[in-house]
């Protein structure tokens, strides 16, 4: 892992980075409103925010994933309970899937 990470660092562009990032903030925010953020970022709870944001953003997509999972097998399981001839027509294919391997 080690050298992919050098290798990762060496062509790593920051500037490339920045470059695609600034159309985006110009499309969203104002000039002023950037001048906030970087107020905001530059307290306490700012600085907090930036180190916990990620954290917090994996932790609600890993559990918006499990959810929609949830979500999506309940109502497969509704959908083919009302529609015997979906659920004979999923089993024929996964018939035919595993016979042509």
């Amino acid at each position: 892992m080690d050298l992919f990470f050098a290798k990762f660092t060496a062509k790593a562009d920051v500037e490339r980075l920045l470059d695609l990032a600034v159309p985006v903030y110009d499309r969203n925010f104002s000039h002023q409103e950037i001048r906030g953020l970087i107020s905001f970022y530059e307290t306490p709870l700012g600085q907090k925010a930036i180190a916990t944001l990620p954290k917090v953003t994996a932790e609600l997509q890993e559990q918006g994933r499990k959810w929609g999972e949830e979500v999506g097998k309940d109502c497969m399981v509704e959908v083919l309970s009302e529609h015997p001839e979906l659920a004979e027509a999923l089993t024929a294919a996964q018939k035919n899937t595993q016979a042509a391997r």
